[in-house]
């Protein structure tokens, strides 16, 4: 129990603090929804082109402050709502990867925490676009982003749906 209470105290810190900000590579990077100082702070470093919102609109202050951090700094704000909870079909993941490569570069990818539906794109984005195998994507997964699908049952849809994607471009890439 005790250990269960520590690493939920440190992704709490992760989240609330930084941002559960982390770099994929030079030109893509994941975090939990990020608070106005912390945007600005991050955009100052890696100047964001684009940013991919998958919780979606909102009518609360962090995403007021998100769309006019963009609107002044001409970053590309795209929302593409996804839930933790639901297995997507490969028609969505497919949209977001196209979204993903087609979105200008460098890009910050968040959802409210940044540990499920960010682990999904981030995978998505390792698989799809940098063509790493599905081991190196599955890392994006992980306890210290927050992912934690034996705690919290219902976001174990995310992995799913990734293996949803990976199946079906084995699938495409078989019949090529």
């Amino acid at each position: 129990m005790f250990f269960i209470l520590s690493i939920t105290v440190v992704i709490f810190l992760i989240i609330e603090v930084f941002g559960n900000f982390y770099k994929i590579d030079k030109y893509v990077y994941r975090s939990g929804k990020l608070n106005s100082y912390n945007l600005q702070f991050y955009h100052k470093i890696y100047n964001f082109k684009t940013i991919i919102n998958l919780h979606g609109k909102s009518s609360k202050s962090w995403y007021k402050d998100e769309k006019n951090i963009s609107k002044q700094n001409d970053i590309t704000h795209i929302d593409f709502k996804l839930k933790n909870s639901i297995i997507y079909d490969t028609n969505t993941t497919k949209q977001l990867v196209q979204l993903m490569k087609d979105a200008k570069k460098p890009m910050l990818i968040h959802c409210l925490g940044g540990a499920d539906r960010t682990s999904l794109a981030s995978a998505l984005y390792i698989y799809a676009i940098k063509n790493s195998s599905k081991q190196e994507a599955n890392k994006q997964f992980a306890w210290y982003y927050g992912h934690l699908p034996m705690i919290r049952k219902k976001v174990i849809a995310m992995d799913r749906s990734f293996d949803l994607f990976v199946d079906e471009a084995k699938k495409d890439k078989n019949e090529d």
